[in-house]
């Protein structure tokens, strides 16, 4: 088989894989298999990470 055929045929099983929830991968990864605009739908409900929350929100956060 054509190499960039096999190459192709994995990257399409991969990201059928993500779509279907199969396989979890950061969002970084999944924006470079699926597309960003998919990789959005597919994270947009997932829990922010700490390091982009701001300071002063955060101390609302503990306070709470």
């Amino acid at each position: 088989m054509n190499p960039k055929a096999e190459k192709i045929r994995i990257r399409y099983l991969y990201r059928d894989s993500i779509l279907k929830g199969d396989v979890k991968v950061s969002h970084r990864a999944a924006r470079r298999i699926v597309g960003p605009d998919c990789a959005y739908h597919l994270y947009r409900f997932s829990v922010p990470s700490r390091r982009g929350v701001r300071s002063r929100d955060r101390e609302l956060e503990e306070k709470t």
